[in-house]
């Protein structure tokens, strides 16, 4: 199949297998992607609490730049497959050119400003005295190579919009084959520590970069990115970030949110910080199937309103919504039956496991609610509609579950921190379902009756 029948294909497969085609891979590679923080975790974690504590600080700060970059990928991404949808390829490829001049710049600012701010950064965010070293020994690394970062998250998502999603799946896979070969080397056998962790990470990152430069420069992608197409476009850039900042916005109010969790835990002993730092690594793993449902409907969606194919994208919508439920429930099960065996997969520590096992079964009990926020979110990048969509990425972490971080230990202690989660899950869920169902009402595909709509 060549690169334009494999676009084309993306309004008339049928929605099932355009689905399966593009949420699969997009699962893989998010997986593969917080393989990376989780393998650092479950490595360093045989240094001690201390080291998992660094790392569960400095995990905020990765994940916004990972919140960056990702968001800035989706809303190029949203923009590519409508642009080719209709028709617009010279469009589409400006899109690429403006995604590469914002990976280099954001990388480079974010360098800058490693440089001269790390420590009070780590400090803000959460990072108590005992910790403070590792945590900066760590991060310092990362800063360096944000751009190697910004680069290869960014272009999975280019390229996964023009319909090839196995092709970043397959380079994020021996990207991580790579960090999980060089982490013991780094950590262990060259001494390096926590530091290690952080170099074997940048070192991945560079396979990412190669196979993707390879795929445009070799011609293999439909679109052909030129040097013209690398000069700066502010409508461009715009209509990037009008779509991919809610993306952007709720990791950093999920990271704020962490952060504020952090500070507030701190005053339990830093224990209960890296409690918090396994419980949100597993936590990642159990919305990678959600995650990658919404980033494979992003295409699907995206392509088929701007042909006009009404139907196609209620249909898309109705079995993205079922297929998330049904993983988030199952994750939501595993974690509430079996909590002391995927906690043991980061540390051995007695304290560790009896708090991580009652707060991970807290915080799971509205797991499987949590796709629909995901979904709905992804109808609304979809269209090209960001003002809602920034509204859902804010309301869970943000609106509700920070002030919920502060009153529930007041009222709960420990407890109440974990039990913020589920509350502020299920109140995003009924917000969710309303926006998505009253806006697609609107248009004239209702969500929960037969579409009438034309196309």
């Amino acid at each position: 199949m060549d690169n334009l029948e494999r676009t084309r294909e993306m309004g008339e497969e049928s929605i099932g297998k355009l689905l399966w085609r593009f949420s699969l891979p997009a699962t893989v590679a998010m997986a593969v992607t917080a393989s990376y923080n989780a393998v650092d975790a479950a490595f360093v974690g045989r240094l001690g609490s201390k080291a998992i504590a660094a790392l569960s600080v400095a995990f905020p700060a990765q994940m916004v730049f990972g919140a960056i970059a990702i968001g800035t990928g989706i809303g190029a991404g949203s923009l590519i497959s409508r642009s080719l949808g209709a028709g617009r390829t010279e469009e589409a490829q400006v899109s690429v050119g403006q995604v590469i001049i914002l990976a280099l710049g954001i990388g480079l600012l974010l360098t800058v400003i490693g440089r001269f701010y790390l420590e009070p950064m780590l400090v803000l965010f959460g990072a108590t005295p005992e910790i403070l070293a590792p945590a900066a020994e760590y991060m310092s690394v990362i800063t360096d190579g944000a751009i190697l970062l910004f680069v290869s998250f960014m272009l999975a998502h280019t390229i996964r919009a023009e319909g090839n999603a196995i092709f970043p799946m397959t380079v994020m896979i021996a990207s991580a084959v790579t960090n999980i070969i060089l982490d013991p080397i780094f950590i262990f056998a060259l001494k390096m520590g926590i530091r290690g962790a952080a170099i074997a990470t940048l070192l991945a990152k560079v396979v990412n970069i190669v196979c993707y430069l390879w795929y445009y420069l070799g011609g293999r992608s439909v679109l052909r990115v030129a040097l013209k197409h690398l000069r700066p476009r502010i409508g461009t850039i715009f209509e990037i970030y009008q779509v991919g900042l809610p993306t952007i916005l709720v990791q950093v109010a999920a990271n704020i949110a962490l952060i504020i969790a952090n500070k507030v835990l701190g005053g339990f002993g830093h224990a209960a910080i890296a409690v918090m730092g396994i419980i949100m690594r597993l936590q990642q793993f159990a919305t990678l199937p959600v995650i990658g449902i919404n980033h494979g409907l992003l295409p699907i969606i995206g392509f088929n309103y701007g042909a006009k194919k009404h139907p196609r994208v209620r249909e898309a919508m109705i079995k993205g919504l079922v297929v998330a439920s049904l993983f988030g429930t199952a994750a939501g099960l595993c974690f509430l039956l079996l909590p002391g065996p995927f906690i043991r997969i980061f540390t051995d520590e007695q304290a560790l496991l009896t708090e991580g096992a009652a707060a991970l079964r807290i915080m799971v009990l509205m797991y499987p609610l949590i796709g629909v926020p995901f979904i709905s979110g992804a109808y609304f990048q979809g269209i090209g509609k960001g003002a809602p969509a920034l509204f859902l990425a804010l309301l869970r972490h943000f609106l509700l579950y920070i002030p919920l971080l502060y009153l529930f230990p007041r009222l709960f202690g420990i407890t109440g921190i974990w039990a913020a989660a589920p509350l502020s899950d299920f109140l995003t869920f009924l917000i969710a379902i309303f926006l998505v169902s009253h806006e697609m009402n609107r248009q004239g595909i209702p969500l929960f009756a037969r579409s009438r709509a034309r196309g």
